[in-house]
């Protein structure tokens, strides 16, 4: 339609930094913040190294409770940062080791205490709470990990008269409910806020002073080539809601790792810094944006049907693509509401047209669906998978 676009993110992708860098797209840069004021303080706290002295007060670092207990005493509010929902992710035998599971998908039941279900995340699925292990009929079984709802409701034991919630897709899912926390926060009625990602970006509080990450691992940790930085577009982001108006903020971060370069990056606001490196492992290895990527996935009921399928399509694929093809592999979750998913990823150099593959791939598409076998299997093309 010939309009204009305009991309505005203090964290770009490193595509789309790239794209700026290289002419696509224009670029200007804000280097300082609205007003003058000052970065927040951002500090690393060693868990290994404060859990080995016996000093975590569940899953609070005592330097990270004192900091709230002085922002609450002035007055001032606190934000912390937890990239799970509900109360505990897995609930497990001690026994055997078993753990509770979705019937439809491939994932562990995670533990919401206030509505006292086990719920899956990914197709809505819901059961009670484990009473007994249902493999060895053991009565010991406990729920481990940390969601929202368990940082809540530890921390109100610390700081009883704190006015405490949790913005996350349990507490917001009704309508207005969003609005309603932000406005909450905005006019003081609420101390402090514990959210996922939602409370990373966009958001503009005058008197929050101190942001708290509590676990930057599980980010750092995820089985992605993106995972690095996406863990410091969250963490940069978050640490962003300190200190905004009045007088510098602090940030906290919580980790196994301190010495972790994402995390050294986002100390020093680094972003050009967490470019260059990331850039060196992708061109290392080709990956965005050094080529771009079209992720063929099989999907189906039937296990052995998704196999078949999947190593047919990988063959084919091949013949016109050769070494440019991984897989088949099976993604983290590799299966959703009882079909089951096997990927296949195609790297496409920049000198290669993209048009050119998608027209092969539908070709493979077709000559897969001739067979009477595969008539029911989905086959998804998805160009630049997120």
């Amino acid at each position: 339609h010939g309009a204009k676009i305009l991309l505005g993110s203090a964290t770009p992708s490193l595509e789309s930094y790239t794209n700026a860098k290289n002419g696509k797209y224009g670029l200007v840069e804000l280097n300082e913040r609205f007003g003058g004021v000052e970065m927040p303080e951002i500090e690393t706290v060693d868990i290994k190294y404060v859990r080995h002295r016996k000093q975590m007060k569940g899953n609070f670092s005592p330097y990270l409770l004192e900091n709230i207990q002085q922002a609450l005493h002035k007055g001032e509010q606190i934000i912390l940062f937890q990239n799970r929902r509900g109360f505990a992710p897995i609930s497990e035998c001690k026994d055997c080791g078993w753990t509770a599971k979705c019937h439809s998908c491939d994932v562990s039941l995670t533990y919401h205490k206030k509505i006292n279900l086990l719920k899956c995340h990914y197709c809505g699925y819901s059961d009670a709470p484990l009473k007994k292990c249902n493999s060895c009929g053991s009565l010991d079984v406990s729920v481990k990990g940390v969601g929202t709802e368990k940082i809540a409701e530890e921390l109100q034991c610390f700081f009883t008269d704190a006015s405490i919630q949790r913005m996350d897709l349990d507490t917001t899912s009704r309508k207005h409910a969003y609005q309603e926390i932000i406005s909450a926060f905005e006019h003081k009625r609420i101390n402090i806020l514990i959210g996922t990602q939602m409370i990373t970006k966009g958001l503009d509080f005058d008197n929050v002073s101190i942001v708290g990450i509590l676990n930057a691992d599980t980010m750092l940790n995820f089985p992605d080539f993106r995972s690095f930085e996406r863990a410091y577009q969250l963490m940069a982001q978050v640490s962003g809601r300190a200190g905004r108006k009045k007088k510098r903020g602090k940030v906290i971060i919580q980790t196994y790792s301190p010495d972790n370069e994402i995390i050294e990056a986002v100390k020093k606001n680094d972003y050009s810094g967490m470019f260059k490196t990331e850039m060196s492992e992708r061109k290392t290895f080709s990956y965005p944006p050094y080529c771009k990527l079209i992720r063929v996935t099989a999907i189906h009921l039937d296990y052995q049907i998704t196999n078949y399928a999947a190593r047919d399509l990988a063959i084919l694929m091949r013949k016109q693509f050769g070494k440019h093809v991984l897989g088949p592999e099976y993604p983290y979750v590799s299966r959703v509401r009882n079909n089951y998913i096997k990927n296949i990823l195609l790297k496409i150099e920049h000198t290669s047209s993209i048009k050119e593959a998608k027209k092969i791939l539908l070709l493979v598409k077709q000559k897969i669906k001739l067979n009477n076998k595969f008539k029911t299997i989905d086959i998804d093309i998805d160009i630049d998978p997120s």
